[in-house]
């Protein structure tokens, strides 16, 4: 079994700031026993600003703000203490851990994406070394930072095409209202084909996701194929019970899995090159979502953009919501000739779309 494991910075972290080491020791025993039993696990881990951050308070004695620029230092000062204690302890189980810092600009373009997957599959067929990946918060600029580790940690996912996403924090799963709240009960499985919940918007004292970011990522790797499990850090062998398909926290149920172009479409971050606006007949169509189809010219009122064959491409309705994406099979020049039309080739390929 593949599997991606993220956990927050509140998970190994105290209110002070201080590592958690009995909780990321827990982890690297489950991460590590499960490897030793032939599964293969990816641990996507937060924590270098806020170890940066308890580096700073004990050696130099000062406090640093939330700037950018402050948080990129500290990421920088972070990043190799929270390596050190992971690295320590995998060794004990005679592992190495590996280290790949990633930004959102790595994801670019599929080449960069490739790339990247090449290298965690090679570093996955290695028994003896884990991957460990957090963003390059050193060098992140705004604009291009991931919403947080939750949508890098689902990327990662979608990348390695796992069989499951497990997402661990300081909360036991998805409540039907705040857990604080008396009244509030853990949901144990969520459907996303069915009534999806609003969630609180609170966030924890040192991470920048949240419950939303948690259930936004967890719909999207559902519907590619990929099991979401959203559970606490501290129950017991948490990571192993899941892995065995034990019933912990909250479990959102995945559709059929999906080929890896479509995941790329579905996931990755590329640049999109334009825009096709689509009429209302395949607008109720593609809503319905109950034919396997592609984006023909003759259900295409208007285009924007100058695009190439193999570029991606929004879709848009007459009203200018983006329903989704894909793949553009031709150029903008010969979309300009078939728009329209009946008896021309698909523009976009059902294997290439990916409906919202």
């Amino acid at each position: 079994m593949k599997m991606v494991v993220k956990v927050g910075t509140q998970s190994i972290l105290s209110e002070q700031g201080t590592p958690l080491e009995s909780v990321i020791a827990s982890i690297v025993d489950q991460i590590a026993s499960l490897q030793k039993n032939k599964h293969k696990v990816v641990l996507v881990s937060s924590g270098a600003v806020g170890f940066g951050r308890n580096v700073a308070r004990q050696m130099l004695g000062k406090e640093y703000g939330s700037s950018i620029a402050e948080k990129q230092v500290l990421a920088s000062v972070g990043q190799h203490e929270l390596m050190h204690i992971y690295s320590q302890m995998f060794k004990k189980h005679n592992m190495l851990a590996s280290q790949l810092l990633l930004t959102k600009q790595d994801f670019h373009t599929r080449k960069h994406y490739l790339n990247i997957s090449r290298l965690i599959s090679e570093i996955l067929e290695q028994d003896n070394i884990t991957p460990i990946i957090n963003e390059n918060d050193s060098v992140s600029i705004e604009e291009l930072m991931f919403t947080d580790n939750d949508e890098l940690a689902g990327l990662i996912a979608s990348q390695i095409n796992a069989d499951k996403l497990i997402i661990l924090s300081n909360i036991e799963g998805v409540y039907t209202g705040h857990p604080s709240e008396p009244d509030a009960e853990l949901i144990d499985t969520m459907d996303p084909e069915n009534s999806w919940l609003n969630v609180s918007s609170v966030k924890s004292t040192h991470g920048r996701g949240g419950m939303i970011s948690k259930l936004s990522t967890a719909r999207k790797m559902s519907k590619l194929g990929i099991v979401p499990h959203i559970a606490s850090v501290n129950q017991p062998n948490i990571i192993t019970r899941l892995a065995l398909g034990e019933q912990v926290g909250t479990r959102i149920v995945a559709t059929k899995k999906k080929s890896n172009i479509k995941r790329w479409v579905a996931y990755s971050d590329q640049q999109k090159s334009g825009r096709i606006i689509i009429n209302s007949c395949l607008d109720e169509i593609l809503k319905e979502n109950k034919r396997v189809i592609s984006i023909l010219p003759v259900g295409i009122e208007s285009y924007s953009g100058n695009f190439s064959k193999g570029d991606i491409v929004e879709i848009a309705t007459l009203n200018q919501k983006i329903l989704g994406i894909g793949i553009a099979r031709y150029d903008s020049k010969k979309l300009e000739e078939c728009i329209g039309k009946k008896s021309k080739p698909a523009f976009i390929h059902y294997d290439h779309l990916h409906i919202f």
